[in-house]
């Protein structure tokens, strides 16, 4: 099992479709966030983590900051030496498909070879808009694109090519690769023909915010479709990502997560009877080996940590990041008997 990190990166004080902060202080709270970032990432580097991954959103200030992660891996690239860095996910149907293949061996080469990319055709109607972009064409566009950026990567050059409102030709890929042939690939994803998508397209999947039961669920379609389609082939890695806080001990979980977690957690479920049922990582650092351990028995290959959400005080989710990373996740790896930090698949 592998554990990673997820940042949304919103503005402090932020929450979805809420108010943002006047303009006159907005800059200084954005980087600040960006900084945020950069602080978390080295932790996770520094205490043997295995990833850290960002995300793109677009056009709402009040929810995330970040329309191009490709930007903040480059910049972690630089700060930290060993942890892999991903994006989970770009947007495809947003994004010229060559252009994104030519970042994607750019950042790998900056990272020395640590990279991982993740996809996705993007829900938001607003993002879409915003880019032009009808919803009805998402899927073919997503496909095409994700079709043309794989060959790319694998062969560094096409004589032409045409889907979607894209055309050309002559096109050779620079840089040379990192890792070879390419670097580890995903697809974000929860809805069952989603999941069928990614095995039959050889991606590793991440799906979210799912409860214990979806988890056991969506993991055995995924290995099924995988199984189905490529029966020779090692199957890809199943990821999923929750919100975390661990607390050292009960009374420390009281009061900063719990105004933040509570508006995620759907059903009149408390944050104890939310943990119990899978929907998040709550806890003391005992409390969240025994979750992450159900996990890891329903088929989690990666686990993604949410540390950072709602208006959490970023120093209470450092400490709970240092907390995860100090007891908890060795905790789990003792108990599966892991002596260390897994090699990833590159399906």
């Amino acid at each position: 099992m592998e554990f990673s990190v997820f940042d949304l990166t919103s503005r402090p004080g932020a929450s979805p479709g809420g108010p943002t902060s006047a303009p006159s202080s907005q800059e200084g709270l954005d980087r600040a966030a960006y900084e945020h970032v950069i602080d978390q990432a080295c932790i996770a580097d520094e205490c043997g983590l295995d990833a850290y991954y960002l995300t793109e959103h677009h056009f709402n200030p009040g929810f995330h900051i970040v329309p191009s992660p490709h930007l903040l891996v480059a910049a972690l690239s630089q700060r930290t030496t060993r942890i892999r860095l991903g994006v989970m996910c770009t947007n495809l149907t947003l994004h010229h498909p060559v252009r994104v293949a030519e970042e994607i061996r750019m950042l790998d080469l900056l990272a020395g070879g640590r990279l991982e990319m993740g996809f996705g055709r993007g829900a938001a109607a607003h993002e879409q808009e915003g880019y032009g972009v009808d919803p009805a064409d998402a899927e073919p566009l997503f496909d095409h694109n994700m079709a043309l950026i794989r060959d790319l990567l694998t062969t560094g050059q096409a004589d032409g090519y045409e889907g979607g409102p894209w055309k050309g030709e002559k096109v050779v890929l620079v840089p040379a690769p990192t890792q070879r042939p390419l670097p580890p690939l995903w697809l974000a994803a929860v809805a069952d023909p989603s999941l069928r998508k990614a095995a039959r397209l050889r991606l590793n999947l991440c799906t979210a915010f799912l409860d214990e039961d979806d988890v056991t669920r969506t993991a055995r379609t995924y290995r099924d479709a995988w199984q189905e389609s490529h029966p020779d082939l090692p199957c890809g890695r199943y990821g999923t990502l929750q919100q975390v806080f661990v607390g050292e001990t009960e009374r420390d979980l009281r009061g900063p997560a719990d105004p933040q977690l509570d508006g995620w957690v759907t059903a009149g479920l408390s944050l104890e009877e939310a943990s119990a049922k899978g929907r998040l990582v709550y806890g003391t650092p005992d409390q969240c080996v025994a979750q992450l351990l159900r996990m890891a028995a329903s088929g989690v290959d990666m686990f993604q940590g949410w540390f950072q959400f709602g208006i959490l005080d970023p120093e209470a989710s450092n400490r709970s990041l240092k907390l995860f990373c100090d007891a908890v996740v060795p905790g789990v790896r003792a108990a599966l008997g892991l002596g260390g930090a897994p090699s990833p698949s590159s399906p």
